[in-house]
């Protein structure tokens, strides 16, 4: 694949128009990203649109999201399987739809690894080890990757991947060990819907709303308030194109072992320098 300005052109030659910047390039953190910075839009509840607008999150909102930040903040080792679907504008002007499959686990203090797999094959994987920091991307038949040295716990190497890779910093909020201020500031108003099923699991259906997104996000009941299923509307991008993610596993024990975090490049695998300071 081949990015072109804002849009890009697949194996075959198509071009298409991307719809949300930084998509194609940046998949993993986009879904970590989407999971904080959520912002909703406002739906026949008998809430006025007026009151959600004004006031930031309602009391009830608040509290669901406070126990949903606490929780993942406390948590010192999780993994999670998330199913993504994000939409592209065609030259034509019609939403197209594509996805990948996330598998991330985190060992807090400073190690982390999380894998993208596309629908069209390729994949780009993240793997923060506490020592050093490596990315390896495969399209096709191509594999490409780099390592440095990781700066420190997983909120100072986010910040740095923020940095180096042009990730948003949403990203590094999502794992900071203050997680509930760094929502606070995102989001700009927000109210409960009510009770939903997803998978299975009955969850708290919040609206939320920022700057320039607006974001619906369900959180499971009982004692782990993790969210299940977002789904994010950009509203100042043309044909409000929308993300989702459900998010089908997680495992707050997961097996961990010395290998869990290594990294070995492929044979035949070419490094490129991602990183400033990669020798």
């Amino acid at each position: 694949m081949q990015v072109t300005g804002c849009g890009f052109q697949n194996h075959h030659g198509t071009e298409w128009v991307c719809s949300i910047q930084g998509v194609m390039m940046k998949p993993l953190v986009l879904l970590i990203a989407i999971s904080i910075t959520a912002s909703a839009p406002a739906q026949d509840t008998g809430i006025s649109p007026a009151t959600t607008e004004k006031s930031a999150l309602s009391e009830d909102a608040a509290k669901i999201m406070a126990r949903m930040t606490d929780f993942i903040s406390a948590t010192p080792a999780f993994s999670l399987v998330s199913d993504t679907g994000h939409e592209v504008m065609h030259k034509n002007g019609q939403l197209l739809e594509f996805g990948s499959r996330l598998t991330l686990t985190i060992q807090r203090p400073s190690k982390a690894i999380g894998r993208f797999d596309s629908r069209n094959g390729d994949s780009s994987t993240t793997i923060l080890d506490g020592e050093a920091i490596s990315v390896l991307s495969v399209t096709g038949d191509i594999y490409v990757y780099d390592t440095t040295g990781q700066p420190g716990d997983i909120d100072t190497s986010l910040e740095f991947l923020a940095n180096q890779l042009e990730i948003p910093r949403q990203l590094r909020d999502f794992f900071s060990k203050d997680l509930t201020a760094s929502l606070g500031s995102a989001v700009k108003s927000g109210y409960y819907v009510g009770e939903s099923m997803i998978s299975g699991v009955l969850c708290d259906h919040l609206a939320l709303r920022g700057e320039k997104e607006d974001v619906q996000v369900w959180i499971a009941q009982g004692d782990q308030p993790v969210p299940r299923r977002i789904v994010i509307s950009y509203r100042e991008i043309e044909g409000r194109p929308q993300f989702w993610a459900q998010f089908a596993e997680w495992d707050f024990s997961p097996e961990l072992s010395d290998t869990t975090f290594a990294f070995s490049p492929p044979d035949g695998a070419t490094r490129i320098h991602f990183f400033d300071d990669a020798p």
